[in-house]
């Protein structure tokens, strides 16, 4: 298949709209409900691959998701957005930011943008 991304979120409702819009726009797509589902999924997902991580999330939290991405080599070439309704810095390794609510447009820009970043050897 094509390019993955991996959508977390805790909101089945807000995963299942970002999965909809992201596979109309032909991307393969993984989700999960936290932090721990998405580090299982993350391991055996194909490469290119990108993260779109709600930070706000019970449990494994979107902060503590994106340490574990970055802390881990073998998970080092996911480029990483976060998604949130608040106002706080993004997590160190983190590529974007989208603030919630945002809208088709600003998400298809956001993970083209994350794919044309993505190192090349993960290609």
């Amino acid at each position: 298949m094509g390019q993955t991304v991996l959508v977390v979120d805790d909101d089945e409702a807000v995963r299942d709209a970002i999965a909809d819009v992201l596979l109309l726009d032909g991307y393969s797509v993984l989700t999960a409900r936290d932090g721990d589902e998405a580090l299982r999924l993350l391991a055996g997902a194909p490469r290119p691959c990108v993260a779109l991580i709600d930070l706000v999330m019970p449990r494994v939290d979107g902060w503590e998701l994106v340490q574990s991405i970055v802390a881990t080599p073998a998970l080092r070439d996911v480029s990483i957005i976060c998604t949130t309704a608040g106002r706080d810095p993004e997590p160190p390794g983190c590529n974007a930011v989208l603030r919630k609510p945002f809208d088709d447009s600003e998400l298809a820009r956001a993970v083209r943008a994350a794919f044309a970043s993505a190192p090349r050897d993960a290609a």
